[in-house]
This record gives C-alpha cells, sequence and structure tokens, in this order.
C-alpha cells in the first residue's frame, strides 16, 4: 500500500473520531444551486474506482480503471451527489468523507461513507468517450473486462479466472461484432459469476444475469412433475400468490394488516406470538419521496407494530419472500429488537486486486417500543440482497433465533459502471463480521435449519414451516 494511501485511511480514522459536523454538497438559494466552495477541487475514491471533479455548480462523476478516466453516466448516482449528498473533511481539507443521503441525525450509522482523497488535478487522460469508442466493440469489450477484473470482490469464492474469460471471449469480438453480439457475450461472462448482483443492461432495459437459485430449481422440477398447469411463468405467479395468501388468510387469519405501502404485513399468529412478514425492504410509500423520509413512514408503521406487540411472548419477524432494498430500511427495523448498539458488520471495498476497509455497521436501538423477549427471523434463498444484510443485523442480537435456510448469498451492494451505451452492475464489496465471516455465495446461514420448499410441497411449505416455528416457540418460551 502507498504511503499516500494509508496516510488517507489513517486520516479517516481520525477523522471520525473528531466526529465532525456534515455539510450539504449543494447549496440551493433563489432557484439557484452552487456547490459547496469546500469541496471544489478534483478527488479520488478509495474503493469504487470513481473522481469527482467539484465545479462552481455541479460535481461530474468519472469512472476510472487503470487504462480509462470517462464521465459516468449514472444519472441516479450523480443526482444524488448533486442534491442530497452530505460531506465532512479533515483538518487539512484534504480527505472527504461523503454520504450519498440525508437521514438527518442517523445520516453516519444507516449507510456506507465513501472516502476521497484530494488529487491536484484531473488526471490527464479524463475525458468523454468519443463516438468512435463508444461504437468500437473491441474497445467496449477491454473496458468491460478490466473494469470487472479491478472491482469484482469475489472472484475467488465464484471460480472466476479473468485471464481465461479473456483468452475465452476476446477472440469472439471484432470490429464486425454487433451491439447485439457484444451484449450476448457480456451478458455470458456476467451469467458465469452465479452472481445476481452481477449483470449487463442495455439501453432498452434488457438484462443478462445468472437467475439460478435452489427455490426456483425446485420450483421447476415441481412444475415439470404435474400437469394441471401447462405455463411456467403462470406455475411462478401461482407459488408466490398461493404463499402471499397464506400469510393472509392462514398465517394471520385474515385479520392482520398491510402497511408502509403494501411491504410489511402483520399481525397475531396466536394471542401471545406476533407475526410480521417484511416482504422488500424499500418503497415504503407511494410517492417516490427521498429515503429519508422513506425511512420517517417505515418508524411510523413500526412505532405501531411494536407498540401493539409489547405484551407478546415472541415475535417471528419473516423475510421468506424478501428481494430486497437498502440496508438503512434493515438497520431501522432491526433497531427495535434491541436497547443496546451492537456492531453487525464491516463493509470492505474492492478495488484493483486491494480490499479498502469501508464502514462498521452497528445496530442501534429504535427510540421506543424496543422488544428485548425472543424473535425468531425466518429466511430462506428467495431473502436476498438487503434481506441478507438485515439477517446479519438481527443475527447481531442475542435475543434472534434465526430459522430456515440459508439466504441467497449476494450481500453486496451493485457498483454501477457505464460501458458505452451498456450499464454493468457489480458486487464490488464484502460483508466481515467482527468473527472474521463472510456470507457472500454462501448465504448467511440459520442457527435452526428448517426446510421450507420442497419439490414435493411448494406451495405450503412456507406456512408448515411458520407452524413449525409457533410449536418451537411454545415449547422453548415461557410466558
Amino acid at each position: 500500500m502507498s504511503k499516500l494511501l494509508l496516510s488517507v485511511i489513517l486520516s479517516f480514522s481520525a477523522l471520525k473520531i473528531m466526529a465532525q459536523p456534515l455539510y450539504p454538497v449543494a447549496i440551493k438559494s433563489d432557484n439557484n444551486k452552487t456547490i459547496n466552495s469546500s469541496i471544489k477541487g478534483v478527488w479520488k475514491s478509495i474503493g469504487n474506482s470513481y473522481l469527482l471533479d467539484a465545479r462552481d455548480d455541479s460535481i461530474i462523476l468519472y469512472s476510472t480503471t487503470s487504462q480509462h478516466c470517462y464521465p459516468e453516466r449514472n444519472e441516479y448516482l450523480s443526482g444524488l451527489i448533486n442534491t442530497f449528498a452530505q460531506f465532512d473533511l479533515n483538518a487539512k481539507r484534504d480527505t472527504l468523507s461523503l454520504y450519498l443521503q440525508d437521514f438527518g441525525e442517523r445520516t453516519r450509522l444507516l449507510q456506507s461513507e465513501s472516502k476521497y482523497y484530494r488529487l491536484p488535478s484531473l488526471p490527464g487522460n479524463c475525458a468523454p468517450l468519443t463516438e468512435a469508442q463508444k461504437a468500437d466493440p473491441e474497445f467496449l469489450f477491454n473496458l468491460f473486462w478490466l473494469t470487472l477484473r479491478e472491482n469484482y470482490a469475489n472472484a475467488n469464492e465464484r471460480h472466476m479466472d479473468w485471464n481465461e474469460i479473456y483468452l475465452k471471449y476476446r477472440p469472439q469480438v471484432s470490429k464486425l461484432s454487433t451491439k447485439y453480439d457484444l451484449f450476448d457475450i457480456m451478458g455470458e461472462i456476467v451469467t458465469l459469476t452465479k452472481d445476481q448482483h452481477t449483470k449487463i443492461i442495455a439501453e432498452n432495459g434488457d438484462t443478462k444475469q445468472y437467475r439460478g437459485e435452489p427455490s426456483s430449481r425446485l420450483l421447476k422440477e415441481s412444475f415439470e412433475h404435474q400437469d394441471t398447469i401447462k405455463n411456467y411463468n403462470e406455475y411462478i405467479d401461482r407459488f408466490f400468490h398461493t404463499n402471499y395468501q397464506n400469510i393472509s388468510n392462514h398465517i394471520l387469519q385474515c385479520k392482520g394488516k398491510r402497511v408502509a405501502n403494501g411491504k410489511i404485513e402483520w399481525g397475531d399468529v396466536t394471542p401471545s406470538i406476533g407475526y410480521i412478514s417484511i416482504y422488500a425492504l424499500t418503497r415504503f410509500t407511494s410517492d417516490d419521496i427521498p429515503r429519508g423520509q422513506q425511512l420517517d413512514t417505515l418508524n411510523i408503521h413500526m412505532g405501531e407494530i411494536m407498540k401493539a406487540f409489547q405484551n407478546k411472548k415472541a415475535i417471528i419477524v419473516d423475510v421468506s419472500f424478501n428481494f430486497g432494498g437498502y440496508d438503512a430500511a434493515g438497520l431501522t427495523i432491526a433497531g427495535y429488537f434491541t436497547n443496546t448498539q451492537l456492531q453487525a458488520y464491516t463493509a470492505y471495498k474492492f478495488q484493483g486486486g486491494k480490499l479498502y476497509r469501508g464502514t462498521t455497521f452497528s445496530v442501534a436501538p429504535a427510540s421506543r417500543y424496543n422488544f428485548t423477549k425472543p424473535v425468531y427471523l425466518l429466511t430462506t434463498d428467495i431473502s436476498r440482497s438487503a434481506a441478507e444484510s438485515f439477517a446479519l443485523q438481527m443475527k447481531t442480537l442475542p435475543n434472534v433465533t434465526a430459522v430456515g435456510t440459508n439466504t441467497l448469498g449476494i450481500l453486496s451492494s451493485m457498483l454501477n459502471k457505464s460501458i458505452g451505451e451498456f450499464m454493468l452492475t457489480i458486487s464490488n464489496e464484502k460483508y466481515i463480521t467482527p468473527d472474521g465471516k463472510t456470507f457472500e455465495v454462501s448465504g448467511v446461514d440459520p442457527d435452526i435449519r428448517l426446510e421450507v420448499f420442497t419439490k414435493q410441497n411448494m406451495f405450503n411449505g412456507h406456512l408448515d414451516a411458520v407452524k413449525k416455528i409457533v410449536n418451537l416457540i411454545d415449547d422453548q418460551v415461557k410466558e
């Protein structure tokens, strides 16, 4: 590690201890926007392979590799940086911590800190891609391959040999390749990762990624051993519809409540056991409002739920059908099940062959209605992404027992990189627990293994699993 990079990282450690106040990146007045003068200049990220060029009225985001530097085409990320982002600086004003979302007093606690150090100027090779480059399949393939190689965090675990991949696929690309040919080849490569967070997206939204998981394979086998439903997509729809109906009609006996824009369903599974099914960790309102306000809505509903459950002897929290969202929502919910702040994991970012220590995430208590009696968390391999981070957060708590099967194994957030007209997403992180464990690929393991879906019982296996957890609670937990 270079002395410059080491000094930058040490500066960030001191920065955290000093707990500097946060400042808005963009200053708005009279319908005008200016960038805070403190951060004007050029900044290079530690992890993420980005550059920031902070000018008077905007910040230009660049993507980089060891051979490239070009303006990033990610409008969502650029929009966050230029609107909601908060920052702080060290005393020398040469290292920068950037927080993309404004969560008020919990801004630092609920999200990753993006770390940057100041450069004297924009590197000489930083320039927009030319029309010739954007139309050149050979150039775009090399950019794609190098971006993956330098940022994908789990090549060893996923058995990805980037040199072998280059030797196999590079000869398939020529000046005569069409963009459709290139898309297919890049799609084959991202599929090799067996990582659903690593994908290539065409300009029209078409996406290529790995789509297999144990439950889907079981569902396909179940479909092939019946002849009532002829269409597999219809069979998939029936699977989810039946399981959702089982939650509403049988587990909650038609007495539950659906709140937070339908993302949470809750009620009594028995008079002494509460039940919360969390279907997603995002979009808690029907309006497209900032995440800070989304979490305000989530807290209102969680407060109502936890107040109603104060006298229960135990609660079942179910993320069996949760496809993810963002970690801040999981941390917010987990906070209702502890009265002590506890460290969950640290996010390490991969760049250029090295892992860089990032944010350490802790579960902090909610302000009221904390439930510290037994909690049983139900997971399956459908539980993915932020649902898996949530599982790690919950397993940190001594009163939580995880039951079910391993989660899918794609915990890393997605690093977004434009490759000409294509968009590439990459798992560039490892979440490592205080005891040194990481759960990419393997998924978060339960404390008590309980098969939820089997080929013979895909449609009611989840219902049966909840019933077994109820029996387990009655055996283990006294009133």
